[in-house]
């Protein structure tokens, strides 16, 4: 496991890589804690009666209501958007856990989350195994949890004298999602803090700044899909189901248009927007990045060999997924075009920290690759301009900054150039 290629300002890489070699042991214990909770609450617990379908046996009738909402969630799952990074994704499945919890209870809501938050990148192999079922573990962990304290709340409020009905039920539902929300996110967290390194609270930024919008809008359909299956049946539910998957799917759609397609990177305009995002962080003085150019020499020999341009591209294709596997959630990687790549590296308190990164992209750019046509090689030109913390003068340049050392560096033969001003006359 990586910690990635990127620095918190606060946070020396050897700290985080101290941080990384916990992340076994943090997935370990997710996985066990998720599994053993669900299995507890299988055995001892009862599924709640009104996540029930009606016109099935009664033996069956809540089973019935638990596979439909996990079909729901599956269907959901089944389109992934990448976040910025290329870490961080978004899926459809929220809403269906949700009802569940409320309806059905821990266990309707443990195994909904455990199974319904199945995609495809697991089963392509783009997540490892353990990643997937630690995942899975965890939304299961905290869709129980929630479900316990819903239950403890409405009881609670009915024996005030408050009616059973559906009003009772939807303040299950907001304590169930309040509770699901916090322990997944935590779990989630830990693997961010470990993994890249980052402290909690810019942890809590990535999350509030990538999912705040979504988790609200899933919520509140979660909260419809409760009162339509108990005011007017289990079809209504189904129907917005239907359409929310077809809207999404939609969205989804339109997000993805961001990506370079052959490398799975950031277009040029999508790594533009992140980097005046770092930009404005840099003006106002929180933090510095470093923006890193990347040109390939020797590409075009490997690009026009005998089997034309399908090597170029698995070269270049390896390339985007190294760069996407070796950078934190809060950097970002694009494709300019062509054989020219960017990475943008936040939290990057001096020069020297931003040389290292560059160095180590230049390693990973230039590390053989084993393609059809047998293992080829290329070399590259690196160069790094940096936003300086409080420096408001660098915005404008800064691309330029970083093509001007790439160039410097492809006159020298390759490696790694930074930036830095022109010697006064």
């Amino acid at each position: 496991m990586s910690a990635g290629l990127g620095l918190t300002s606060s946070t020396p890489l050897i700290a985080v890589e101290r941080r990384a070699a916990l992340l076994p042991a943090y997935t370990v214990a997710t996985i066990v804690a998720g599994i053993a909770v669900l299995g507890l609450v299988t055995a001892f617990g009862t599924l709640a009666g009104p996540i029930a379908v009606p016109m099935v046996a009664e033996t069956w009738a809540r089973p019935a209501g638990v596979l439909l909402w996990t079909l729901f969630g599956l269907a959901g799952s089944a389109r992934v958007l990448r976040g910025p990074s290329g870490h961080g994704v978004l899926t459809f499945h929220l809403p269906f856990i949700v009802a569940a919890m409320v309806l059905g209870g821990p266990i309707a809501g443990g195994w909904v989350a455990f199974l319904a938050s199945v995609e495809r990148r697991e089963l392509t192999g783009e997540v490892p195994w353990y990643g997937a079922l630690a995942n899975h573990a965890g939304l299961a962990l905290a869709a129980i949890a929630g479900a316990l304290l819903a239950s403890l709340t409405t009881a609670g409020v009915a024996a005030l004298g408050v009616p059973d009905g559906s009003g009772l039920m939807l303040v299950g539902a907001v304590v169930a999602t309040f509770v699901f929300s916090v322990v997944s996110t935590g779990l989630a967290a830990g693997v961010v803090v470990l993994r890249d390194g980052l402290t909690l609270r810019e942890t809590l930024h990535v999350f509030d700044r990538s999912f705040r919008g979504t988790l609200v809008a899933e919520t509140v359909l979660g909260w419809v899909f409760v009162v339509t299956w108990l005011a007017v049946g289990w079809w209504a539910p189904a129907l917005c189901a239907v359409l929310a998957l077809a809207l999404w799917r939609t969205n989804a759609a339109e997000a993805e248009r961001d990506r370079d397609e052959l490398t799975g990177l950031l277009s040029g305009k999508a790594f533009a927007v992140r980097v005046a995002e770092a930009a404005l962080r840099g003006r106002r003085g929180i933090e510095g990045a470093a923006y890193v150019f990347i040109d390939l020499d020797g590409f075009k020999a490997v690009n026009d060999g005998p089997r034309s341009h399908d090597v170029g591209d698995e070269v270049l294709a390896e390339l985007g997924a190294r760069l996407r596997a070796s950078i934190r959630i809060t950097d970002a990687a694009g494709r300019r075009g062509g054989d020219e790549f960017m990475v943008l590296f936040v939290g990057v308190p001096d020069e020297a920290t931003a040389v290292a990164l560059a160095d180590r992209v230049h390693a990973l750019a230039t590390a053989p690759y084993a393609t059809r046509d047998g293992e080829h090689t290329v070399g590259a030109s690196v160069g790094v301009a940096r936003i300086v913390p409080g420096d408001r003068d660098f915005e404008p340049d800064l691309r330029r900054r970083a093509d001007d050392a790439m160039y410097d560096a492809k006159l020298a033969g390759g490696g790694v150039r930074a930036w830095r001003p022109a010697p006064p006359d």
